[in-house]
């Protein structure tokens, strides 16, 4: 049994070294009063960064170019947030976890006002809004997927294991612009991808090693992924092909060191790591010629 696990420990060792590094370039960080932040969502023109900062129940709103600080709202509002994505009509869309719900914020530069939720949820820790304008959230607690449609519960979709269409501690869901559905399945280490009628597709995750991966962001026909407790960030194409890693896959803390990273924005050639445990979010410019 020792021989059996030390070969698969070694495989992934070696996999994760054949996995090619990328270089980049730190531009900013923030870290000022941030614990545990989670995700975050360009505002709608790309110039501020609204970041879920959990563990202080709060959104901290960040010019994203600099990562100053130009604003903080929901204390008092929300419990434990983490993910945070706009709608078509350039409401704030906020994955309120400790209150079961999704909170629905009208924006104003950087104020903003607690208009409306979307109850019924259990522990929602990921949010999407699809093509066609229906809102997609991740039900963590429960190992489902529920859709609304202008703002009523359309249907609830999964359950908890391990087949395609179920769940375990499920984290992110996006929607891409064809359509297709994207959900970080983090306690089966892999990401199901579904058609815009939430029929399985294809799993992505086996070939990858990965290790409780949170949430992702698309950047063209590029995904980027957090691989949260292989302290990296993996770049797949198209195909769902690894491009390049940012982190080493170890533990640190540095321009291309993180530590247990949840979430990451992208704006090529920019990203921006959402560096968990670090307490912070990092702006890097990626150096590398393909992108």
């Amino acid at each position: 049994m020792r021989s059996i696990v030390f070969a698969a420990l070694l495989a992934l060792a070696q996999l994760a070294a054949a996995q090619p590094a990328l270089k980049v370039t730190q531009l900013a960080e923030f870290a000022d009063g941030l614990t545990q932040p989670h995700d975050g969502a360009f505002s709608p023109d790309g110039k501020l960064i609204y970041l879920t900062d959990m563990r202080n129940s709060r959104i901290r709103v960040l010019e994203a170019m600099t990562l100053k600080p130009v604003g903080s709202f929901g204390a008092g509002e929300l419990s434990y947030p983490h993910d945070a994505v706009f709608d078509q009509a350039g409401r704030l869309l906020v994955a309120d976890t400790g209150n079961d719900r999704i909170a629905i914020y009208e924006i104003k530069n950087t104020q903003a006002t607690l208009v409306g939720e979307l109850k019924g949820l259990a522990a929602p820790e990921g949010v999407a809004v699809a093509p066609d304008g229906r809102v997609l959230v991740s039900n963590t607690r429960a190992a489902t997927l529920s859709v609304f449609r202008d703002g009523t519960l359309e249907r609830t979709v999964g359950s908890y294991g391990a087949k395609d269409g179920e769940f375990a501690n499920q984290h992110d869901i996006e929607a891409a612009s064809d359509g297709s559905v994207y959900v970080v399945d983090s306690g089966n280490n892999r990401v199901q991808v579904f058609d815009a009628a939430l029929k399985h597709r294809s799993s992505i995750g086996a070939a990858l090693g990965l290790n409780g991966p949170k949430y992702i962001a698309f950047d063209g026909d590029r995904i980027w992924l957090a691989d949260e407790n292989n302290h990296r960030i993996l770049l797949l194409d198209k195909q769902h092909q690894v491009l390049g890693m940012l982190g080493s896959g170890k533990r640190g803390r540095g321009p291309n060191a993180f530590y247990k990273p949840e979430a990451v924005l992208a704006r090529a050639p920019h990203v921006w790591v959402i560096d968990t445990y670090n307490d912070r979010i990092v702006l890097l410019r990626v150096d590398q010629a393909f992108y």
